[in-house]
């Protein structure tokens, strides 16, 4: 099993050598192109990924426009608890950066954390990460300014700013790429 697999499995396994032998079938190693769409709003998503090394970002369509929900960095979650439940995504999922992910066959996982416990312990850490990238992804929806987000973005993840468009960037802070602009000036 390759080393980014173990490490990944280690992340959320206390005893992950022993986990990796029965988990290793539920994961492989892959490389996607800028661009590519690992999951399309309306369609089922049978994988979830890991982000070893790129960039990714979410976005719905809204009346025909691209509305930026999150950006993805090294060590990133990518997928929705949508594609987990087994129904269609109400997202998309697209890379920024030619990218290295793992990626994760969700069937064989929740077939196998039925009878694994470190398959088991894998998903429930997985499950409590994303449930508290949400909250703090809703408190910022809601409780936050423009101006406050931007300054939040700028502290917290300044290497958006690095690898990630300006339009992208506004459209995540629900803003205009000019008042983007503008923030950026002050």
């Amino acid at each position: 099993m390759e080393k980014s697999i173990k490490d990944f499995l280690r992340k959320y396994i206390a005893h992950s050598n022993h986990a990796s032998g029965v988990l290793g079938t539920c994961f492989s190693v892959v490389q996607y192109p800028k661009k590519a769409l690992l999951i399309e709003e309306g369609q089922y998503a049978r994988k979830a990924y890991y982000m070893i090394s790129g960039a990714a970002r979410s976005y719905y369509l809204q009346d025909g426009i691209e509305v930026c929900t999150w950006f993805a960095f090294e060590e990133d979650l990518l997928g929705n608890l949508q594609s987990y439940g087994g129904r269609p995504s109400s997202e998309s999922i697209q890379l920024l950066e030619d990218s290295t992910l793992i990626e994760i066959r969700l069937e064989q996982l929740k077939k196998l954390a039925e009878k694994d416990l470190n398959a088991s312990h894998l998903v429930t850490g997985v499950l409590e990460e994303y449930a508290l990238f949400l909250e703090e992804r809703l408190a910022h929806a809601q409780f936050m300014s423009s101006m406050d987000k931007y300054h939040a973005l700028m502290e917290g993840e300044p290497e958006v700013f690095q690898r990630v468009s300006l339009t992208h960037i506004a459209s995540y802070l629900g803003i205009s790429r000019e008042t983007l602009s503008r923030l950026r000036a002050k």
